[in-house]
């Protein structure tokens, strides 16, 4: 389960990397630095000032598979993962200017924007250099990828949206099964995902959250150390004499000295 927030984490770090924020990019898609962690606000209201390509991300279903009756991995997960992307249809037309995608002032231009923005993501998650957290998460190529349309206007406001789910298995994550302390911070968090809070950590947000999510996350017991062992072996047999005392004593202390 903490497995599909780093998924999440990890795909906006994708496609809008925290170590570009400061420069503003260059950006591996043409949305930039306005791609959104789970935004509860409708893309088609967005303020006139936000009317450029964007993208929202989400995780939606978890799909956990029983694998193994004991061990670590009790199942195999796959999760859902939702990009709601949209570009805005700009005023007049220039008259004799290019076309840019991501900058489209016909309703043709803005279908092409938006099949460009999606394969800039796809592209992001699978093969470019911001995606290496994304697929130290989930394992490549996802296993299906269903994009569907979405088209509309209102107050003079035109836009081409799609809806992206893409189902993709998680890797597996194994909590330390004894720790020598109680664990604090990001020890918290099962070693695996540990290792991507670390590399995340250059975004203030995504700190922000991967703290509080690792301050809620359960741990194992701790290891208690064995001191000292005792053992009594009684090597009778059925031809030993039943008032024979052959029984051996055994112990050891001291054994962490």
């Amino acid at each position: 389960m903490l497995a599909r927030t780093f998924l999440r984490l990890c795909a906006l770090e994708a496609v809008r990397p925290s170590a570009l924020l400061e420069q503003n990019g260059p950006w591996p898609t043409m949305a930039g630095a306005h791609v959104f962690d789970s935004r509860f606000d409708p893309i088609d209201d967005l303020d006139a000032a936000e009317r450029r390509p964007v993208i929202a991300i989400y995780t939606e279903d978890d799909h956990q598979e029983k694998i193994a009756q004991a061990g670590p991995i009790y199942y195999k997960s796959a999760t859902d993962l939702t990009f709601e992307i949209a570009v805005f249809t700009l005023g007049e037309e220039v008259p004799g200017g290019d076309f840019v995608a991501g900058v489209p002032y016909t309703d043709a231009e803005t279908e092409a924007s938006l099949d460009a923005l999606e394969n800039q993501i796809w592209h992001a998650l699978h093969f470019g250099p911001s995606g290496h957290l994304f697929r130290k998460i989930a394992k490549v190529p996802a296993l299906n990828w269903q994009s569907h349309a979405m088209r509309g206007s209102q107050e003079a406001v035109r836009l081409a949206a799609r809806t992206i789910r893409a189902r993709f298995d998680v890797r597996e994550v194994c909590y330390q099964a004894v720790p020598d302390a109680p664990p604090t911070g990001l020890n918290r968090l099962p070693p695996a995902l540990k290792d991507i809070a670390t590399a995340l950590d250059g975004s203030t947000y995504l700190a922000k959250v991967i703290a509080g999510v690792a301050g809620a996350a359960p741990v194992m017991p701790t290891r208690v150390n064995l001191e000292s062992v005792a053992a009594t072996i009684d090597p009778r047999t059925s031809s030993t004499p039943a008032d024979a005392d052959v029984e051996v004593e055994i112990n050891s202390d001291n054994l962490q000295g």
